[in-house]
This record gives structure tokens, sequence and C-alpha cells, in this order.
């Protein structure tokens, strides 16, 4: 495997493991600050869906524009600057931290994609996306484990990545050269998106995020309020995790053999759907389910865009995609729990489903 490739693998373990802290430090200090429920579901989902995918699509734009490493080393910049927050922690501190964790997920974890789609190549570009959100997603679990048991010393781990994964910025390649059209020079009449044509991938995309946050916020509370205990609680909603992180290079590389969108996507979603017709009977099972099709669908949908779209303007194409899929967090945080209060749970994970089934339909007709 290519050094580069590695390296940029590497950096998005960083990336999610610097997520993962803070997805238990934000938690703790509203805890400590004994702020609102309702204001402790809007700052880490809301908040951070919305400016996440709205720095996603800058972060495309600069990574075509600045190049994808100037872009890398200005999001670990931003990390860093989370770090004297920690000492003086108040309700405006945590919104802070929130939104330059946000601006940071944008820079960091959108060009290091590009850049390994960079590197492998159009053929590739499935297996390439599926090994960035394994690694990235593998970072999460691992950096949610240190904070749990570390937390005390949280601003330290954070400190000693940041500055590592901006060392490590600094020696990667600028991978925008390795894009070569007609003997490597860009066509000047196919430098712009034709957004209209990876729209309905993106809303797709936006839909899909909301299983993601019903294992959030949603299942959780559910299984809580059924008295499962702690411990199978977190074996539930980390069958389905570990189940999507871990075969995304698997259907990555399946769908860069067999037709992406027919025989990867349209299961996925399919799968997704099943998944949530009756959860509530076999939790751990239809855990199992859903990561499995989010699995399929996570990596493949980048990939379809890329495919999609010309080398010349991946960068502005994938952020574009990435706006529309994170802010699937936001939307979801303020329609979750309203679609609960009104229907309960079984019915909303219904919705759910059912919206999966119009992603799919979406993505049969692209």
């Amino acid at each position: 495997m290519n050094k580069q490739f590695i390296m940029f693998t590497i950096l998005v373990f960083f990336t999610g493991l610097y997520l993962g802290i803070l997805r238990i430090a934000i938690p703790v200090f509203e805890k400590q600050l004994n702020i609102a429920i309702t204001l402790s579901l809007l700052l880490p989902l809301v908040a951070f869906g919305f400016v996440k995918g709205a720095f996603n699509f800058f972060a495309g734009k600069l990574s075509d524009d600045l190049g994808r490493k100037r872009v890398l080393i200005i999001g670990w910049i931003v990390a860093l600057m989370t770090v004297p927050l920690f000492l003086s922690v108040n309700i405006y501190t945590v919104i802070i931290i929130s939104i330059l964790l946000a601006i940071n997920q944008a820079f960091t974890w959108t060009t290091t994609v590009t850049s390994q789609i960079d590197i492998s190549g159009k053929l590739r570009a499935g297996l390439a996306t599926g090994i960035n959100e394994m690694s990235g997603y593998l970072g999460v679990s691992f950096g949610s484990l240190f904070a749990s048991y570390l937390f005390n010393v949280s601003y330290i781990l954070i400190s000693i990545i940041c500055l590592i994964a901006l060392i490590s910025s600094f020696t990667v390649m600028e991978t925008k050269k390795l894009i070569t059209i007609n003997n490597g020079s860009l066509k000047e009449d196919n430098n712009r998106v034709n957004y209209f044509s990876i729209t309905k991938i993106s809303i797709a995309g936006h839909l899909e995020k909301f299983v993601d946050s019903s294992f959030f916020i949603l299942i959780p509370t559910f299984l809580l309020l059924q008295h499962y205990t702690l411990f199978l609680i977190g074996i539930t909603v980390s069958s389905y995790t570990f189940t999507w992180s871990l075969s995304q290079p698997l259907f990555g590389y399946l769908a860069d053999i067999y037709n992406r969108r027919r025989e990867i996507l349209v299961i996925g979603f399919l799968l997704m759907f099943i998944g949530f017709i009756k959860y509530s009977d076999f939790p751990i099972l239809f855990s199992i389910l859903e990561g499995i099709g989010m699995g399929m669908v996570y990596p493949n949908l980048i990939a379809f865009v890329n495919d999609k779209v010309n080398e010349s303007v991946r960068g502005k194409a994938l952020g574009y995609y990435r706006l529309y899929r994170d802010s699937g967090y936001g939307v979801a945080g303020l329609l979750l729990p309203l679609l609960y209060s009104f229907y309960g749970y079984e019915y909303t994970l219904l919705i759910v489903g059912i919206l999966q089934v119009v992603a799919l339909l979406l993505i049969a007709r692209s």
C-alpha cells in the first residue's frame, strides 16, 4: 500500500481520536455546569451537524483552490485552539469547543478522504473511502474509551494528538497534483461541479444520517426507559458502530468491482429499512443489521459522488455532498425528539426506516 495513503489513514485515525475524546468531554462538562438536557442535546448534535455541514463545503472548495495539505494543516491548528479552553470551562467555552470541533472535523476528515481518493483514483474510490471511514471511526471508539477512563487528563491527550497530527500534516504530500486529465492538464471547460447531478445522492446521504442519529439519542434513551443496564445498552449500540466501521473496506472494495448503485447502495438502504421495522423485538440483532447496511452505504455514497464528477473538482463535489450529509445530524436532532413525543418509539424508528426507502429511490434514479 502507498506510504502516503497509510499516512492519511493514520491522520484520519487522529481525527477520530479527537472527536471521540470530545464526545465524552462535552457531555461531562455540560453535566458539571448543570446545563438543561434539551440544550445539552442541541450543543453536540444540532450545532455540530449544521456547523460541520457548512464547513465541509467550505473545506472542499478550499482544498481545490489552495490544496489539500494547507486545509489539513489549518484544521489541526483549529483543534489546538480548543486546548486552552479546557482550563476555564463554562457554557460559552463549551459552545466554542463544539464549534471548533465541528470545523476541525470538516477540514481534516474531508481533506483526508479527498486525498486518499486522489491517491487511489476513481477505480478504487470505494475501497479508499472504506479504509478512511473505518480508521476514523475506530479512532472515535478508542478516543471515547480513553476519555472514559482518563477524563482528568483529556486536555493532555488532546494536546498530544493535535501536536502529532499537526506535525504529521506538514510531512504528507499535496495529493491534488496527482490529478491528471489529458496527460496531466486539467480541462478548462470542465472545472465546475454539476451540482444537479449529485444532489439526489447528497439528499440520500442526509437521510442516512437519521439512522446514525437514532443510535446517538433515540435508541439509548428508549433502552434506558426499558430498564436495560448500561452494559447492555453499550453492547447494543457498539454492535452497530463496530459492524459499520469494520465492514466499510469490504463493501467499498466490492462496490469497486460490482455495480455500486444497484448491488451495494440499494441493498444497504433496504437493510436499514428492514432493521427498523421491529427493532425493539431483537435490538442487538437489528443493530448489527443496521451496521451492515450503514457499512454498505456510508463509504459508497462518497464514492458514488466521485464517480459522477470530474477529478479537477473532486474537493468541491465531496464538500457539497458532506454539507448535505452532516447537516442531517442537525435536522435529525431537531425532528427525532418531536417525532418521539408525538408517535412514540416504534413509529419514530419506522419513519426513519421509511426515509431510507426514500433515499433508496433517490439513488435508484441517480
